[in-house]
């Protein structure tokens, strides 16, 4: 196992420090500003001097726009910014990656996540989307996604993801989509004791496009605040099914009729909306739509008002 030093004499880059390297070794980046790579070796560990300190930016990887490109097993990230790139800042398409301390800003996608890698207290702020995710079985814990243009975290072709503990805020749309179209699947995923504040659109919306698969469903939406949203709070969109929201904290969402804490559309069915504390949002804290009301769940929910008045809150 070899440590490398970027830049050096030997290796101006890091770009050229990788291409030196064989599963196992290290890679330290010093401060200052450097141009994209690829990772193309496995089992390399690649750290930075921290976010804000070590930037990636300028050229982008080798036969791509994105930043950082994640291509090779069991590589770990460290410590370090991506800003400026045309797609993503870090996209990550192999597997048993573990990424902490990264930083991904002004960039199309901050970060695009494929399947079996693990996020750790990484921030995505100033993008169009901040975390596009795509496979399956990544855990994204602790990160901070906000102030996107779009989304804060985007989930379509996302199956048994989990998302704990991370915090998504004035995002111009949605705080998490999970989103089943064509081709696509949203299904399977926990977001558990996450914080969704103030978003441009509803703070956590799972859709489905009609034609898809197959529904928006078995998500299990667990113990996340979820507050102060320009629409709904969490919003059952267009035929989700089978979807578990329970015991989370919904208040003061919503700005138009259309709006409510909690709101469960005509077409969502077999749904358990189940112990959450909803107060203060605009029009209702729970709405369900007929024939939403008979077809779904509702047990041990906390709120002020309701549509219908009746079986939908317990006080």
């Amino acid at each position: 196992m070899v440590l490398r030093t970027v830049p050096t004499v030997a290796f101006p880059t890091v770009q050229d420090a990788i291409d030196a390297s064989t599963s196992g070794d290290s890679i330290k980046i010093l401060a200052g500003t450097f141009d994209g790579f690829e990772v193309n070796v496995e089992n390399l560990k690649i750290f930075g001097c921290g976010i804000g300190r070590t930037i990636i930016a300028g050229a982008p990887a080798q036969g791509s726009n994105n930043g950082v490109v994640v291509d090779a097993d069991r590589t770990t990230l460290q410590g370090f910014t991506v800003q400026g790139f045309d797609q993503s800042g870090v996209i990550s398409l192999s597997s048993n990656n573990v990424l902490k301390e990264i930083e991904s800003k002004l960039n199309n996608n901050g970060f695009f996540t494929g399947s079996n890698n693990t996020f750790l207290n990484c921030i995505a702020s100033f993008n169009l989307i901040g975390f596009l995710s795509r496979g399956g079985s990544s855990c994204i814990i602790s990160c901070d996604s906000s102030q996107n243009s779009q989304h804060g975290f985007d989930l379509t072709l996302t199956i048994a993801y989990k998302f704990i503990s991370n915090t998504t805020k004035r995002n111009g749309l949605t705080g998490f989509r999970l989103l089943t179209s064509l081709g696509n699947l949203a299904v399977s995923n926990t977001l558990f004791a996450n914080k969704v504040f103030k978003n441009g659109d509803d703070g956590i919306r799972l859709q489905t496009i009609p034609g898809g698969p197959t529904p928006t469903s078995n998500n299990n939406i667990i113990e996340n605040v979820v507050c102060d949203n320009e629409d709904s709070g969490i919003r059952l969109f267009l035929f989700a099914s089978e979807n578990v929201i329970d015991s989370n904290i919904v208040r003061n969402n919503g700005t138009a009729n259309s709006d409510a804490g909690i709101l469960i559309e005509d077409s969502a069915v077999d749904n358990t909306i189940r112990f959450n504390k909803a107060k203060n949002n605009f029009e209702f804290d729970i709405e369900a739509i007929p024939p939403a009301d008979v077809n779904n769940t509702f047990d041990g929910n906390k709120c002020s008002n309701s549509f219908p008045p009746t079986g939908i809150c317990d006080s």
